[in-house]
């Protein structure tokens, strides 16, 4: 059944294709999160970006196959050593 408050569908409802594409997703989410915490604490603590500064990154999906590339960038804050 859909939860028709957020616009999500019970896995059950969705293809092998929206499935592949949320584990995907997911991963790319969780690991990049994870790269990226690290990176900035480490830029941190040796003193390559000040705590509480900011730094521009950019992410980008490339499907190489499909001529396809995708790219999404900020800007993060460090953070500074008080949480």
């Amino acid at each position: 059944m859909s939860d028709k408050s957020n616009g999500r569908r019970n896995q059950g409802e969705m293809t092998a294709s929206e499935i592949s594409m949320r584990k995907f997703l997911k991963q790319l989410g969780v690991t990049a999160h994870q790269e990226l915490e690290a990176a900035v604490a480490k830029a941190v603590a040796d003193g390559k970006l000040a705590p509480g500064g900011s730094i521009d990154i950019t992410a980008e999906l490339r499907i190489a196959e499909l001529g396809l590339s995708h790219s999404v960038s900020a800007q993060v804050i460090a953070p500074d050593g008080e949480n």
